[in-house]
This record gives structure tokens, C-alpha cells and sequence, in this order.
């Protein structure tokens, strides 16, 4: 019981340590936000990167893409492991948008639903997933659960690029001939300029359902070589936009139907005459990667393995030289320059930061010495009294515990309130100050991670907690070994 009494007692009144508690408050405090941001940062990238694309990738090495693709994936899907597999198209082009906004775009050619059965871009669709998850929840009152967005999807009608009910689209385009016959085009958030407002709300342009573009992109030969001369224009008409809130895809890319993009670049095949030999050849159709989703549980590295091998015997098959062109990997491995750059920073800046928090140890270690010095004659009458040399040591290393016990849980609470309004606060430094710290181009989401890691807080609390004990230890241990006599002389 003294040694509570004496701990509470020097907490009250020895107002120098509460400088370390200052320290290790704030340490905790900026380790939490570092490594939240930077940990939320990569589980952010594997998150929508992942949702992106399939669990294994069969890729082309180039824009002609290669054939065989359907025999492949028949193949593939007969494998337990694999749920299903589509064919992409991906390919660049030139955009104009109701002659208003005219750049170059990423194009992606993919086959709605099926898409959505690999990946998750089928949830980055406003008009076709996240408005009616809105909107169902106001009605609601509260938040969908898991089993209440499995139901709400069942729903749904599946997405697609069909033309959107109770749009004029012949008088939008009054002189164009079979306006209903234009495929319907996906665009991405960034692309017609689809922002956060300053509440944070998505300002999407007046009549961005009304718009029509005409996509042009270049036609490329099996050779890989584009053919400047066979261009395609098409016109599309604007159905629903994408936000996947990974930069890269939404600030300068558009989805089409797999099957016209196929055969606007000349890669849906065909069948021909050699002029100079008369034969007649065949150009199988092409695209330039196979995204295959796996069953839950599965060992990817295993899958990749068969992949590869049904691969490689469908080009040998064909006696077709693709298969040299062709690589199947995993889809972390695919973004492994991403990934492995953001970890390694992760753990560099946490680092630094660590050792900068050092610096509370040595703090705690100083003012825990002076107390002990200035305390001597009190330590003296303890053990005059019958104290042992362990539990004068203990009233020093629970003092220590208990700055380390508060400090965290301290620390905790402003890191806590900072990372979760850490969007909020970047939002008001850049009205206040005229700066932009988080850059969507630079960091490829357009929100700072706002979530902390359950494991990582332990571990953090845990280090700051023992740190704080450990500053303490060689205080209380000349504490202990002090004679009473010795100690009471003290002047």
C-alpha cells in the first residue's frame, strides 16, 4: 500500500516528471499517425489494386495482345480452384467529349457482368452500385451490413453498358442517324472532372448522363506495329461513371464493351488469302490479358503453376511463338514495384521515427535520476522503516510504469483523433495556409488513410509502456542499493 501511496503522491507533486509524461504522449502520439497513414497508405494500394484485377494475371507483353484466349480460359475454368476468368482488352486512345474536352485515355475493354465476378470494379459504378447503396440506406436509416449489401446486390439488375432509360437520346443528337445503336461507355471519376466539393460531397457535371464522346483509337497488328492509316472513331454515349479511388485508373480511364473495342483495333480476327502463296490463313482473335478469380483458400503460387501450364500447351498446340509473349503471375506480384516501394518507406520513416522516440527514454532516465537524488532522505526514512531494497526499486519502476500506463493511453487518444480526422485537418491547413500536403497524382488515392491497425496500436503501447519502465530501471536501482544511515545523512 506505501508504495502506491508514495507513487500517487510524486505524480501529485513532482511536476518535472510530468514533462516525460509530455514525452511519451506525444511519441505515441506521432508514431500512430506515421505508421497509421503510411500502413493504411499500403493497405489501401493492396486493397483496391487487388479489386482491380483478378487474383492471377495471364498478360501480354504488348498491345497486340495474343491469341487462343478463349480456348485458355475454357481450360482455366475447368481447374476446382478457379471461380471464373474474362478476357481484357487494354489499349490507349483519343477522347472528345461533347467537343468540350478532348485528351488522351487509357481505354479498357471489359465484359460486364462478367467483370464483376473476377473483381470488384462493378462496386466503383455510381449510377449502378453506389447511389443505389445511398440511397437504400437513407431509406434504411442506417449503414448496409455485409448480408444486407449481398442482398441489395441480388437485387440489381447485373451492370452493363446498356443505354440508360428516359434519356432523349435522339434529340441529344438529332442529325446523327441510329443514336440508340451508340454502345455505352464507363468513364472514370477524373476523367469529366468529378471532384469532392468542400463538405466532401462528389460534384459530377450537369448532363454527364447526357453526353455523348467519340472514342478514336489506332488499330495494331499481331506484329504489335499500329496502323496509323485504319484509326477507328466511335461514337459512345456516357451510361455510368467510375470511382475506384485508386488515381491511376479513375484520372484518365475509360471502360467499353470488350467486344467493340475487340474489333475497332482489329484484333477480333479473321480470315484471309496470302497473296503471294494463295493460302488461306487465319487471325484468331486477341486480347492482351485473361483476369482468372480463385476460389477462397486457394494457393495462388499453385494456381499460377497450372495457369501457366495450360498456357503454355494451348500455344504449343497451336505451334503459335505468343506463349513467349505471355507471363502469368499473381495479381500482388503484377503491382510488386508499387507494393515493395511502399513498404520499404513504411518501414524506413517508421524507423526514424522510432529513434526519435528514444529520446523519451533518456528523458524519463534524467528526471527519474533527479528525483531519486532529491528523494534521498525520503528514501532513507522508508527503509529506516523496514522497506526492502525490491520495494523501494518497485515505487520507482511503478512510478515509471505509471507515466508509461498514462503517457500511451494519452497518446493514444490524440493519435486516434488526429488519424481519424486526418482528412478533415488537411482540408482545413489547406484553406488556412494555401498549401495541399496529400496530392491525389502523387499519391494515387484522393483520401489520407484514416484507420488504425489494432495490431500495430498494441505493439506501439506495449513498446511505449516498456520504454517508460525501462528509463526508470537504473533510477530505482541505485534507489535500492542506498543504505538507510547513508541515505538519511544526505544533505
Amino acid at each position: 500500500m506505501y508504495k502506491l501511496l508514495l507513487i500517487l503522491k510524486y505524480l501529485r507533486t513532482r511536476r518535472i516528471a510530468w514533462v516525460s509524461l509530455v514525452a511519451v504522449t506525444l511519441c505515441v502520439a506521432m508514431v500512430l499517425v506515421v505508421i497509421s497513414v503510411m500502413g493504411g497508405w499500403l493497405r489501401m494500394f493492396r486493397s483496391s489494386f487487388h479489386g482491380m484485377s483478378g487474383d492471377v494475371l495471364v498478360t501480354g507483353n504488348s498491345l497486340s495482345g495474343f491469341p487462343y484466349y478463349q480456348e485458355i480460359i475454357d481450360d482455366v475454368k475447368r481447374l476446382p480452384e478457379v471461380e471464373q476468368a474474362v478476357p481484357v482488352i487494354q489499349t490507349f486512345g483519343l477522347i472528345n467529349i461533347k467537343n468540350r474536352l478532348r485528351e488522351g485515355v487509357a481505354v479498357m475493354g471489359i465484359q460486364l457482368p462478367e467483370i464483376g465476378q473476377v473483381n470488384r470494379f462493378a462496386d466503383s459504378l455510381n449510377l449502378q452500385w453506389t447511389s443505389q447503396v445511398k440511397l437504400r440506406e437513407e431509406t434504411l436509416g442506417h449503414a448496409l451490413s455485409a448480408a444486407e449489401l449481398a442482398k441489395l446486390r441480388r437485387e440489381l439488375k447485373p451492370p452493363s453498358f446498356d443505354l440508360l432509360t428516359g434519356i432523349p437520346y435522339e434529340d441529344l443528337l438529332p442529325r446523327a442517324k441510329n443514336v440508340r445503336d451508340m454502345p455505352g461507355m464507363i468513364v472514370g471519376a477524373g476523367v469529366v472532372g468529378i471532384r469532392k466539393d468542400e463538405k466532401g460531397e462528389l460534384d459530377r457535371p450537369f448532363g454527364l448522363y447526357e453526353a455523348w464522346a467519340k472514342l478514336t483509337v489506332l488499330g495494331v497488328s499481331e506484329s504489335a506495329s499500329f496502323d496509323i492509316a485504319n484509326k477507328s472513331e466511335r461514337n459512345y454515349w456516357i451510361v455510368d461513371d467510375s470511382r475506384t479511388q485508386v488515381w491511376q485508373y479513375d484520372a484518365n480511364t475509360v471502360y467499353v464493351p470488350f467486344c467493340v473495342l475487340q474489333s475497332d483495333l482489329g484484333m477480333a480476327g479473321e480470315t484471309y488469302i496470302d497473296k503471294q502463296t494463295g493460302e488461306e490463313h487465319v487471325d484468331p482473335p486477341r486480347c492482351t490479358q485473361i483476369q482468372i478469380k480463385a476460389r477462397e483458400g486457394t494457393d495462388l503460387a499453385v494456381l499460377c503453376g497450372k495457369v501457366d501450364t495450360i498456357t503454355r500447351g494451348t500455344f504449343d498446340r497451336y505451334n503459335s511463338a505468343a506463349g513467349d509473349m505471355v507471363k502469368i503471375e499473381t495479381w500482388d506480384q503484377n503491382q510488386a514495384m508499387w507494393l515493395n516501394a511502399i513498404e520499404k518507406e513504411k518501414v524506413l520513416i517508421t524507423c526514424l521515427f522510432s529513434l526519435i522516440s528514444v529520446v523519451a527514454i533518456f528523458l524519463i532516465f534524467c528526471i527519474f535520476y533527479m528525483i531519486v537524488i532529491e528523494k534521498t532522505r525520503d528514501i532513507g526514512i522508508v527503509k529506516s522503516v523496514g522497506a526492502t531494497n525490491a520495494g523501494v526499486a518497485q515505487i520507482f519502476l511503478g512510478y515509471g510504469l505509471t507515466i508509461g500506463l498514462v503517457g500511451a493511453g494519452a497518446g493514444l487518444g490524440i493519435g486516434y483523433l488526429i488519424v481519424h480526422n486526418i482528412n478533415q485537418l488537411h482540408t482545413w491547413m489547406g484553406r488556412a495556409m494555401g498549401i495541399q500536403i496529400w496530392s491525389p497524382e502523387v499519391y494515387a488515392f484522393d483520401t489520407i488513410p484514416n484507420t488504425m491497425n489494432p495490431n500495430e496500436v498494441a505493439v506501439i503501447l506495449g513498446v511505449a509502456v516498456i520504454s517508460s519502465v525501462l528509463g526508470a530501471l537504473v533510477p530505482a536501482m541505485r534507489a535500492a542499493r542506498m543504505h538507510p544511515v547513508e541515505a538519511l545523512r544526505w544533505e
